[in-house]
């Protein structure tokens, strides 16, 4: 009977020493490799990202949106004391330590026919490889990275993200030897206002028309005559509406069409910078074709260019003259009745002289 007692507390005090090295490497081990805020359940679990644009057109599918995570620095708590986080194993420092975020989905599908559409970005996402090893307040910074698009006004919003991390209790309040994420409070640097999460909102980028007139002069030109142009406009991107139906220009790409008498073509919402050549391949063989670059003086030729200026009317105004001379032979023709005549009327003069005399 003493033999089995010995062995049963020789057994128990094994199992709880195993137990408490088991625990103990467990703890270590979780500072060692850190923790990730991969589940967190809390307030303030995502980013949304707002895009809208001119028209339906200049959506796409591919668009990307980036965002830059800066870890600042990071406070203790109680007596723990904090240490640096890692990101992709390598510690990440202070004010120049990034990570990179984005967002891509199907803006245009998800539009439904509108001009805007929503998109999400989870903290887990966002803070995908980067691990905390010690209790403590971690600060980052978060902004958005400005695109490409010439069509968007990329969001100049930033946001303070602070991530609490803690050890983990138990209901009786001991301590599991684990780490966990408690909290990420997010503010608005602008307005130093607690949110529920980070708002990004691009909005459309300031735009202009291009309009292209045509005129027609002269007595021998014909209001009903039909002229062909073409367009080419770069630095653009997506779908650009017109005036004209089922006719849209993208970028680099030739776009036809035709114009009479007082008639304007109009390329809307197009960008600053967007870059245009317009040619007249169709003339009527008008004598001559003149064209003036908003508002400039005008110049012989039947191709214009120029670059889309917001502080400006942007325009290009064709103007075809064709006349026609009297005939010549018709001059001729009335030459001898008119000397014929002023014979004649000399002769009334000297007869009429003589008379009198």
């Amino acid at each position: 009977m003493k033999k089995f007692t010995k062995k049963l507390v020789a057994s128990m005090l094994s199992t709880a020493m195993l137990m408490g090295m088991s625990l103990t490497a467990f703890a270590a081990n979780s500072q060692t490799q850190g923790i990730s805020v991969n589940g967190y359940s809390g307030p303030g679990r995502q980013i949304t990202n707002t895009w809208s644009v001119a028209e339906n057109g200049l959506l796409n599918d591919s668009e990307t949106f980036d965002f830059a995570l800066k870890y600042t620095g990071s406070d203790a708590i109680g007596t723990n004391a904090s240490s640096t986080p890692t990101f992709n194993g390598n510690a990440m420092t202070q004010n120049n330590a990034t990570k990179t975020a984005q967002i891509t989905s199907a803006w245009k599908t998800k539009a439904a026919g509108g001009a805007s559409s929503m998109e999400t970005l989870s903290y887990d996402e966002l803070f995908d490889g980067i691990r905390f090893t010690a209790p403590g307040l971690y600060h980052f910074t978060l902004s958005e990275n400005p695109g490409h698009n010439p069509n968007i006004a990329y969001s100049d919003q930033s946001y303070l993200l602070d991530v609490q991390v803690v050890w983990e209790t138990e209901d009786a309040g001991s301590q599991t030897g684990n780490l966990k994420v408690s909290g990420i409070a997010t503010t608005s640097a602008a307005t130093n206002q607690k949110s529920e999460g980070a708002g990004f909102e691009n909005t459309e980028a300031d735009a202009e028309s291009l309009k292209i007139t045509k005129t027609v002069s002269g007595n021998a030109a014909n209001k009903n005559d039909e002229f062909t142009f073409t367009v080419v406009v770069n630095g653009i991107d997506g779908t650009y509406s017109t005036n004209k139906a089922d006719v849209t220009v993208t970028n680099g790409e030739e776009t036809t069409f035709t114009l009479k008498h007082g008639e304007t073509f109009e390329i809307k919402n197009l960008p600053a910078g967007a870059a245009y050549t317009v040619n007249e391949t169709d003339s009527k063989e008008y004598d001559t074709t003149n064209v003036s670059v908003n508002g400039g003086n005008a110049v012989e030729s039947k191709s214009a260019n120029g670059t889309i200026n917001m502080d400006e009317t942007n325009t290009v105004a064709y103007t075809n003259i064709d006349t026609v001379t009297p005939p010549t032979g018709v001059i001729l023709h009335f030459v001898p009745v008119l000397l014929a005549f002023a014979a004649a009327f000399g002769g009334c003069l000297v007869f009429f002289r003589r008379k009198r005399i």
